[in-house]
This record gives structure tokens, sequence and C-alpha cells, in this order.
């Protein structure tokens, strides 16, 4: 009986687990120079060359430029929603303070485990007892969201935000939207960065 409860307890807190792994699902990063004064921005622009890019290293089917179209407007509504929320209009002039340019990467990723990764190398009872071999491995379409922030009147690049995620292939336009929508929120939590104190 006792057996048979441990297995539903390991049963349920993996189960609790996997779901937290699939929310967290973005990994989000972001750096900035360190002596910008992020409260005196008001409003942001569009690069001249365009918002985004995408950049594939395999192409699969997929044509960058008709992924761009499709999914630009997307990404640019994110963007200037969330900016808005910080106090960052889009300019009206055409002289912003702020120019902003994004880039998506897509490419291949990998993740592995490997048996006793977490254990020191040298345990506290000297000997290492076991050798370290891969116990899984994973190979994955990965994308990348680059958002760059840059300051229109020095030409330099002050906020710099990375998203990074699975890319999963079975969803629809509809739910990659929102998808996008929810990475976008979460790496420009990070901006602006918080002031020293």
């Amino acid at each position: 009986m006792k057996n048979a409860l441990r297995l539903v307890a390991v049963i349920v807190v993996s189960m609790l687990l996997t779901g937290v792994v699939a929310l967290a699902g973005v990994k989000v990063r972001a750096s900035f120079d360190k002596e910008y004064d992020f409260t005196k921005p008001k409003t942001f622009g569009w690069h001249p060359d365009g918002a985004g890019e995408i950049k594939m290293l395999q192409l699969s089917g997929d044509d960058p430029v008709k992924m761009l179209e499709r999914f630009d407007p997307i990404m640019k509504d994110a963007i200037a929603t969330e900016l808005a929320k910080r106090g960052l209009l889009l300019a009206t002039n055409g002289k912003p303070d702020i120019v902003i340019h994004y880039y998506v990467l897509i490419g291949p990723n990998s993740e592995s485990q490997f048996r006793g990764q977490f254990v020191g190398a040298v345990p506290p009872w000297g000997l290492p007892d076991f050798a370290m071999t891969t116990t899984s491995f994973k190979v994955f379409e990965q994308g990348t969201v680059v958002l760059d922030l840059m300051d229109a009147a020095r030409k330099e690049i002050v906020w710099r935000g990375i998203a990074e995620t699975e890319i999963q292939r079975q969803r629809t336009l509809a739910e990659r939207e929102v998808r996008i929508r929810s990475g976008v929120a979460d790496l420009l939590k990070k901006f602006p960065p918080k002031a020293k104190k």
C-alpha cells in the first residue's frame, strides 16, 4: 500500500513539474546601457530599413519574406502595445527618441541531461560513483526574437531583449499570434530597466 501511495505521489509531482515546464515556455533576458537615462525617451519609431527581419538557419520549405509579411504586423502591434503601457508612444513627427528593430531567428537547438550532472565532480565520500553519460537528448526547432532599442540621436543600441522558445509547427496561426504577443509582453517586462537606488 505504501509503495502504491508513493507511486501516485511521484506521478502527481511529475505531472505538476511537467506543467510548470510547459508554462515556462519562453526564456527572456535583457541587457542595457547602464549610463542611459530611460526616463527621457517619450516616443519611438521603426527602423528606416524596416521594423524587422527574419533569419532562418535552414529553410525547410518556409519563405522568410512571406513569414515577415505575415508576422510583422503582429510583432509591431505587440511591441507598440507594450511600449504604450510604459509611456512610449509612436512618434507622429518622424523624429522619434528611440528607434526599434527586431530580428526573428529560426534554427535547430538541443537539450541534454546527464546522469550525475547535479552531483559535484567529487562527492563527499571521495570517489565518483558513476561515469557521466547522457540520459536524455532532445533536438528541436527554436525561435528567437531579438529586440533592439536604439537612441535615435546617438545611433547606439541602449537596450536589447532576447526571447527564446521552442517552435511548435502544429499550432494554428491564431495560437501563434497569442504566443508572439505573450512572448513580447514577457520580454518587455524587462523594459525600462529598474533605476539604481
